[in-house]
């Protein structure tokens, strides 16, 4: 947070899921973002739709520019999320635009920035140079999305670069803030909030610091959550023998009613449908029946009460819970967006028009192009795999029959 007071207008960004352990939600409002370190990883580097991280650029304009926050586990000063992930997507952000409004014949500023830009002591230059030979494909996939760039476009006047801060640079930084008010650029500050230290543990009063320990909460949480922590920081602390139990005893409380800040967005209209898809408030009754007509929850809870429930405008459907059933039915990020896609797959056009037609010729492109259109509204949505697969395997099964 202290880094974020040196440069209050910029906002404020969670890569989660760790992000959000490092960022006072009390203090200053925050953002998600979803730049995954394996996007950057040797190799295999990628721009990937599924984590297009879009919805960020209208929040970037409104503050002209951002700082996004990340950690590492041991023996990195800085994951290659923010390392390379990042400086792709800002590149390939940036490239994009341009082309758009060459091919529209638009009027573009002679200094639009569209180099890539990574960190010396991150990116080796053999890697840098594989990477932005990488950019155009990258460029090309995102123009033949069906993504709105003209959208993007309009949001962006100024190109996106990416800065890198560790806590190794934090004195230096609070002795000399930066200043970007005449940059040509907007910056996307990239923040490792994770102290590299040797063996990537050490011992210090009262505690044991796990360097990155935020990306690996199930180890030590107990169920906790960021935002229960922030809520509750000064209780959870107060006493260092007492806290394991304070935090269980908090986690418990909280199954009894479902605690959602009201910043939190709830749910998404999938545009220009009338369909949305939300987490587990979002069908908390009775306020829910004064967004939606119809709905269906794939949680194993019912949020309903038997004698308001309408067969034919709530359909309960609980699917057992797995490893990670409970991220995915409380913040509709895997089965519910498989269920919102097959409907969207089977009775809407490219368009987002609603048909009726009986047979429709279904391949890889239609269904990916249905669910960017979630991924656009939604961005907390991240099927599976196994989920993805499974539409595909029963469309494109019946379609050529």
């Amino acid at each position: 947070m202290r880094v974020a007071e040196l440069m209050p207008s910029l906002a404020l960004i969670a890569n989660e899921r760790c992000g959000s352990w490092y960022i006072d939600q009390t203090q200053k409002k925050s953002y998600s973002a979803y730049f995954k370190s394996t996007d950057g990883h040797m190799h295999i580097w990628d721009f990937n739709l599924r984590r297009n991280n879009l919805h960020l650029i209208p929040i970037i304009a409104s503050h002209q520019g951002c700082i996004i926050v990340d950690s590492t586990r041991k023996g990195k000063r800085i994951p290659d999320a923010l390392s390379k992930t990042i400086p792709i997507w800002c590149c390939t952000v940036n490239r994009t635009v341009d082309r758009y409004r060459q091919l529209h014949g638009m009027v573009s500023t002679t200094d639009w920035d569209t180099c890539f830009h990574s960190l010396p002591s991150a990116v080796s230059r053999s890697e840098h140079a594989q990477i932005e030979h990488k950019i155009t494909s990258f460029v090309d996939k995102l123009m033949n999305s069906g993504i709105d760039i003209g959208a993007i476009s309009n949001h962006l006047t100024q190109p996106l670069r990416p800065i890198w801060f560790t806590p190794q640079s934090y004195e230096s930084l609070i002795l000399s803030p930066p200043t970007f008010e005449d940059s040509p650029f907007w910056p996307v500050i990239c923040l490792s909030a994770s102290e590299a230290v040797d063996y990537g543990y050490q011992m210090r009063n009262g505690y044991l610091y796990v360097q990155g320990s935020g990306d690996d909460q199930e180890a030590w949480s107990y169920g906790l959550t960021p935002s229960m922590f922030w809520r509750n920081q000064e209780d959870i602390l107060s006493d260092i023998s007492g806290c394991e139990q304070r935090v269980k005893s908090l986690v418990q409380s909280s199954k009894n009613h479902l605690a959602v800040s009201v910043d939190d967005k709830n749910y998404a209209i999938i545009s220009p449908t009338h369909l949305a898809i939300g987490n587990l408030s979002s069908a908390a009754y009775p306020e829910c029946w004064k967004s939606f007509d119809v709905l269906i929850n794939c949680s194993p809870e019912n949020r309903d009460s038997d004698e308001h429930v309408n067969e034919k405008s709530y359909l309960h459907v609980p699917i057992p819970e797995g490893k990670k059933g409970q991220i995915a039915f409380a913040s509709s990020k895997d089965y519910s967006v498989g269920i919102l896609l097959s409907i969207l797959v089977r009775y809407y056009d490219a368009n987002g028009i609603l048909t009726v037609t009986d047979h429709i010729r279904v391949d890889k492109a239609f269904i990916q192009h249905q669910l960017i259109r979630i991924i656009s509204a939604w961005e907390k949505a991240s099927p599976s795999r196994v989920t993805l697969k499974r539409v595909n395997t029963h469309f494109m099964s019946h379609s050529l029959k």
